[in-house]
């Protein structure tokens, strides 16, 4: 990697340290996050995807179910395809319309960029911990069941901080603020939630044979503007049920009394 930055320099090198692919499990169930290297291409990932689950479908994928993330000539660019461009792309939840958004998402960099085009990371959870304790009235107008709608093919509406059916997690979903519809409440929230992701956020400049595996239910992604050319491969995963991984943010008490 050649950039790694953080409010905390030290938390971050711990967390995005370079693991092999053999430790990734372990680093992703620690910390939901794990950064590798020495892939060579599509096939390196869909093998690396499926020792953790099973490879899934996205609308851009190919049928290997591998996203191709690159400039594309679009007449129309928006929130949801401006990583088809060489704009910034803001942190988000990838597909956060669907009942269950994929649980792990897997991307790997073949291109670097010429400048620019670093990956964005923010850990949900500490965006949690710092809104249960620093802004408890935004946080609960977030948990509320109608703070969002999300998608038109497929809708989700409920909270931005979702508790899942067995209540020990909670589910981030999280897309850019004009790509949802949010309640006025949620609306208020919004700048508090802001300060806390841009508090919480770190990122680094893959070169080509370098990407990482998050949980897509607590850590949000997204990338800087960039000059040249970028390319990106992206897969969704569902874990095997043998891993034992819970993906999301773990329900602590704080968490259950911020949704009021």
């Amino acid at each position: 990697m050649d950039q790694l930055q953080s409010k905390d320099a030290h938390d971050c090198a711990r967390i995005g340290r370079i693991v092999r692919p053999d430790e990734v499990h372990a680093h992703l169930a620690e910390h939901g996050i794990a950064v590798f290297q020495g892939l060579q291409g599509a096939q390196h990932l869909i093998e690396l995807g499926q020792t953790l689950g099973a490879v899934l479908p996205h609308p851009d994928s190919d049928e290997h179910g591998v996203t191709v993330i690159t400039e594309r000539n679009s007449p129309r660019i928006g929130a949801l395809t401006a990583g088809f461009t060489r704009a910034a792309v803001a942190a988000h939840t990838d597909r956060a319309d669907l009942p269950v958004p994929p649980p792990l998402l897997l991307t790997l960099c073949t291109v670097q960029a010429t400048m620019g085009g670093e990956s964005i990371f923010v850990d949900g959870a500490a965006v949690h911990r710092v809104l249960a304790v620093q802004a408890p009235d935004a946080l609960r107008a977030l948990n509320q069941p109608g703070a969002v709608s999300y998608g038109r093919t497929h809708v989700y509406t409920g909270p931005v901080f979702e508790p899942t059916s067995h209540g020990r997690r909670v589910r981030l979903r999280l897309w850019p603020r004009d790509a949802g519809r949010f309640s006025p409440e949620a609306e208020s929230a919004l700048e508090p939630l802001q300060q806390a992701i841009s508090a919480q956020t770190f990122t680094m400049r893959l070169k080509a044979g370098q990407g990482y595996v998050i949980d897509n239910h607590r850590w949000l992604h997204g990338r800087r503007p960039f000059t040249g050319d970028r390319v990106m491969l992206r897969i969704g995963v569902h874990p095997h049920p043998t891993m034992q991984l819970e993906t999301g943010i773990a329900n602590f008490p704080h968490q259950r009394e911020g949704r009021g």
